[in-house]
């Protein structure tokens, strides 16, 4: 059987997406959840969450909620090495204090929204504060795909291969393979084609699909909405379920990456 872990990005960016994550981990679709920590989340979604055994780690933010600039600016400024370690550090505790105090304990794993936690001058400072905190007891996403398509691998580009380095080095638990990247235009039946072909992936180590889903709603909005609510359809349906046996797979939590 192939193991993988399916982790919803942004929880706590709107009520649809964190409507999404509850059910899809009552149906057992789901085994994580990256919480955006300046968003929004009721305490009894965090006991459901925890009640049904649902992995919830820290979406570090800079481009959502934090308001730091556009991903090209945040990009640009952390290849300049351009941030005070001072700002660095600040915005990065701010979050995980504001996680540890909406969810109730420490993340389980930190990844980036946008993959921000692998920028140069961003990971080195959330290295140092996850080893201060918390030692290399919690788990780090990393971007370092099993897809063979161009954005895909671009992303690793993007300060992937240091993370990994450092990961290593501080002994820190990370995914081995990675998937679920496309451009967010793709309807049910594009979506099955691409779920097919990542489950269908061979993974020597567990594997780690991102998505992005949230229930149909009038009352938010934001630039790949559409792509969110096709993922929703998709993710509770019956043809995910049997794709998800045709590959034989289960899933998997953040513990069962451990070496």
């Amino acid at each position: 059987m192939k193991p993988v872990m399916i982790n919803v990005d942004d929880l706590g960016l709107s009520a649809a997406v964190n409507e999404a994550v509850l059910r899809l981990s009552e149906m057992g679709r789901i085994q994580a959840s990256s919480f955006m920590s300046l968003g929004a989340i009721a305490s009894d979604e965090v006991a459901e969450l925890k009640k049904q055994h649902t992995d919830i780690g820290l979406h570090l933010d800079f481009t959502g909620f934090a308001g730091l600039g556009t991903l090209k600016q945040v990009l640009v400024k952390s290849y300049l090495h351009a941030w005070p370690e001072k700002v660095l550090q600040d915005i990065i505790n701010r979050q995980l204090d504001a996680f540890e105090d909406k969810i109730g304990d420490i993340p389980v794993f930190i990844d980036g929204h946008q993959h921000v936690h692998q920028f140069p001058q961003i990971r080195s400072v959330l290295l140092n504060i996850i080893l201060q905190r918390y030692g290399n007891i919690i788990a780090v996403r990393s971007t370092k795909t099993s897809q063979k398509d161009i954005k895909a691998k671009l992303i690793h580009t993007l300060g992937g291969h240091a993370l990994d380095s450092a990961l290593d080095a501080a002994n820190i638990t990370h995914n081995q393979f990675f998937a679920g990247i496309y451009n967010f235009n793709a309807d049910l039946k594009n979506l099955q084609h691409k779920w097919n072909n990542w489950l269908g992936m061979f993974a020597e180590h567990p594997l780690l699909i991102m998505c992005h889903p949230a229930v149909s709603s009038k009352h938010w909005d934001d630039e790949i909405k559409n792509a969110r609510e096709y993922e929703w359809q998709w993710l509770q349906s019956e043809a995910f379920a049997q794709c998800w046996q045709q590959h034989d797979c289960y899933g998997v939590n953040w513990h069962n990456f451990k070496q």
